[in-house]
């Protein structure tokens, strides 16, 4: 069967990316695979009706497993430096103060008890130092260490005693991956590798964006959201995949109905077909 990639949880109500849900729901595909690491995936997953075992981490290459939430960190339990009190503030944000200065401020996990999910650590100067992220469990998943306030450094443990992977910026833009002893000059190089690596397997994916990057051989692009932009266009990339016959992703699923609208305008190739969205 099929295995559904997506880019991030972040995007679910996507029409596309809903449908792929429902696929992996109903057992018409196999798997959903996440691009996009993320510390509270099973919890989310489950919510949805999805069983996290079926849902692969591209990022940590390896299924979900079940995540205690009862192992979490209590809010009053998380270690803060000497004289240092928390404080919530008017507007329901939580700060960590010391001597009259925000030195942290705390997120807590959306339906939990007070559990601590992320913890924004402040310089001398009122800036974003670094960030503790971490899973229900109470488990480390990320450290992310800024200077000026800018992002420098993504290390990411996934709930394992050491870093798994490291992400590296300059400028804002996430320029090198050293991830299990190989380095990647871009995230999408990494993403793709890993699912290269499973030659006996076919992809899809729904959106045209990022997941076009990091789709790996054997992908086909179901489109359920439509062909054609706010102006009545056929999408860019879409186009760019049609007319490329060397193009990785070498068919594209559509509905009747876009297929007449993208015939009308003449892009039918060898690559369309029509399928059941």
């Amino acid at each position: 069967m099929t295995i559904e990639i997506i880019n991030s949880l972040a995007y679910t109500n996507s029409p596309g990316v809903a449908w792929q849900i429902e696929q992996v729901k109903s057992g018409n595909s196999s798997a959903l695979w996440l691009a996009t690491p993320h510390e509270d995936a099973v919890y989310l997953l489950t919510k949805m009706g999805l069983n996290p075992a079926r849902v692969y981490d591209m990022y940590a290459q390896r299924y979900l497993e079940p995540v205690a939430s009862d192992n979490g960190i209590w809010w009053t339990d998380l270690p803060v430096p000497n004289n240092a009190q928390f404080i919530l503030n008017k507007d329901r944000t939580k700060s960590i103060m010391s001597r009259g200065h925000e030195i942290a401020r705390v997120r807590w996990f959306n339906d939990s008890k007070r559990i601590v999910q992320a913890v924004v650590w402040y310089d001398l100067d009122g800036k974003i130092d670094y960030k503790d992220i971490y899973r229900r469990d109470g488990k480390l998943f990320a450290k992310q260490y800024f200077s000026e306030g800018n992002l420098l450094e993504s290390d990411f443990y996934v709930g394992q005693e050491t870093v798994q992977i490291r992400d590296f910026y300059f400028e804002n833009h996430r320029n090198f991956v050293y991830a299990y002893d190989q380095k990647y000059p871009q995230a999408e190089d990494y993403i793709v590798s890993v699912g290269n690596r499973w030659v006996s397997e076919t992809f899809n994916i729904t959106q045209l964006g990022r997941e076009i990057n990091f789709a790996p051989q054997n992908t086909t692009l179901t489109l359920v959201g439509g062909v054609l932009d706010e102006k009545g266009q056929v999408w860019h990339n879409l186009a760019s995949i049609l007319q490329d016959k060397t193009h990785k992703i070498q068919q594209v699923i559509v509905t009747q109905r876009d297929f007449d609208v993208l015939k009308s305008l003449g892009y039918v190739t060898h690559k369309l077909r029509v399928g059941i969205i």
